[in-house]
């Protein structure tokens, strides 16, 4: 497995991640034998960079990484150390939008999701697709950087639905990465985004880069997901 140099953060992290947030059980149940055993293969394959989320099965997502990362010590699995979790924040039910741009509730969110992950400081969060509005305003990253002095989190970036927003965030002092989608349906970020990114020195995290499956080869017209998997009604 390849690695890569991640943002400002000093780590050298693995070409590939494994998003989690099929383990949420938003794409169909995944069964905790199957879960585990998913994060399992990526390690094993080199994988050191996993991506979550607090809402993603309400907390299962980050608690189900806690066991995976616990059981590979247990192991005796010095891969464990080298293994990165960033998760996102911002779209938790409760307290819901807009209250959840407030300092009080990303700080209550941080320690949630650290709590789930057994840690003290999490490596990364990312703002979780918030509003352009609360983007524009400031006030979120100025909340996050805020955390960071708290000892909180380690750093901070934004998974964002458009490259204004990413042109938004990267204007914001201290951003470590941005989320976006990417793959050979979804190509503006090539002339939009990757330059000016790299001239700052922010990473690229590439979401849906087989288009929630369309690319993987294995739908066609007939396909059907199960009742409880997002793909039928995220269009």
């Amino acid at each position: 497995m390849n690695t890569r140099p991640f943002g400002n953060t000093g780590w050298n992290v693995s070409e590939v991640g494994l998003g989690c947030w099929q383990i949420g059980a938003e794409w169909g149940d995944v069964p905790r034998e199957q879960a585990l055993a998913v994060l399992h293969a990526a390690a094993d394959a080199g994988v050191t960079f996993f991506d979550t989320a607090d809402v993603y099965g309400l907390g299962r997502s980050e608690s189900l990484i806690a066991e995976f990362l616990k059981d590979r010590r247990g192991r005796g699995g010095r891969d464990a150390d080298a293994i990165h979790v960033a998760t996102k924040l911002g779209r938790f039910p409760q307290p819901g939008w807009p209250a959840n741009f407030t300092l009080a509730a990303m700080r209550q969110h941080c320690e949630a999701s650290a709590k789930r992950l057994g840690v003290d400081v999490l490596d990364l969060t990312q703002l979780h697709c918030v509003p352009t509005e609360e983007l524009k305003k400031g006030e979120v990253f100025d909340h996050l950087r805020t955390l960071k002095k708290e000892g909180l989190i380690r750093f901070f970036g934004a998974s964002v639905e458009s490259m204004a927003e990413a042109l938004v965030c990267l204007e914001q002092p201290g951003l470590t990465n941005l989320q976006i989608i990417f793959n050979v349906f979804r190509q503006k970020p090539i002339t939009a985004l990757f330059q000016h990114a790299k001239h700052k020195g922010v990473a690229i995290v590439v979401r849906l880069p087989l288009a929630s499956g369309l690319l993987s080869g294995k739908m066609s017209k007939a396909t059907t997901f199960r009742p409880d998997d997002h793909r039928n009604f995220n269009r």
